[in-house]
């Protein structure tokens, strides 16, 4: 499936670099901070009655965060003086993940300036194995996103733009829901 995506993705661009004078190709690099939130509520997963004094009404909530880097390849196709598609494939990496992120965002210029913002869907999968079977974990998440930028030149562009992940990492009712939002903040290049 995701092999299907990286194609139907490449060819959109390479069909859109080769039709219209508007778009351009760019390369990209910049930090990364990924923010995982881990909640389980012990409720739902007791095993034993409702009435266990231990477990019942036992939620817990923690948050971790990790910084990284990320670095890829993408293009903007600017359809008018206003707006503009963006996307790309990025290899990022934080402590011992690596993963990929796809971004697709609608870009707005706003008025006749070189600041815009964005939004849309960014998808990002695990490269590693992480010893779970794949019925039990996506190692695809789909997440939402914003952002605003800041074109400088032609050529060079700044970016941040933040994703929520709008599916869980396990994919068991009961298991612990667990989330990945990610910050992006980096320089480009057009061509």
């Amino acid at each position: 499936m995701m092999k299907h995506f990286f194609l139907f993705l490449g060819l959109t661009f390479s069909g859109l670099s080769g039709f219209a004078q508007e778009f351009k190709w760019d390369v990209n690099a910049g930090y990364l901070l990924a923010t995982s939130t881990f909640k389980m509520d012990f409720a739902e997963a007791n095993p034993f009655s409702d009435f266990d004094p231990v477990i019942r009404n036992t939620y817990v909530e923690d948050t971790n965060s990790e910084s990284g880097f990320y670095l890829g390849i993408g293009g903007q196709y600017r359809w008018s003086e206003n707006f503009a598609l963006s996307g790309g494939l990025n290899y990022a990496r934080n402590n011992e993940s690596n993963f990929l992120q796809v971004p697709v965002f609608i870009q707005y210029y706003v008025g006749p300036s070189d600041f815009f913002i964005q939004v849309g869907p960014q998808f990002t999968y695990i490269l590693e194995d992480l010893g779970y079977s794949e019925g039990d974990v996506n190692k695809l998440n789909v997440g939402a996103g914003g952002g605003i930028g800041y074109d400088i030149s032609d050529n060079f562009f700044l970016e941040a733009r933040y994703t929520f992940q709008l599916n869980k990492f396990y994919k068991p009712k009961a298991a612990p829901e667990i989330r990945t939002n990610y910050l992006n903040i980096g320089l480009g290049y057009r061509f």
